[in-house]
């Protein structure tokens, strides 16, 4: 239904991408060609989705573990996506 270069030059952020939704999302703006960052607790999970999306479309995907709760965390890991 989409062009599969749609997202090409785009970062997307998904929290909770390891898993569930999150991973649900994340394999879609793969499957698109943007840029993906993932963030979620457990870093193996991370891990191996940002392997599995990479090896699947050939798509960047950079995992970090983040706790959302802690706004100062999240705001330094969203510029960090932007410098």
């Amino acid at each position: 239904m989409f062009k599969d270069d749609l997202l090409k030059d785009k970062r997307i952020l998904v929290t909770g991408g390891g898993t569930g939704l999150g991973k649900e999302m994340a394999t879609h703006f793969a499957k698109h060609g943007a840029e993906i960052f993932i963030c979620g607790r457990r870093e193996n999970v991370l891990e191996e989705t940002a392997n599995e999306l990479t090896k699947e479309y050939g798509s960047k995907v950079h995992f970090s573990t983040l706790d959302i709760r802690d706004s100062k965390d999240v705001d330094s890991y969203i510029q960090s996506i932007f410098d």
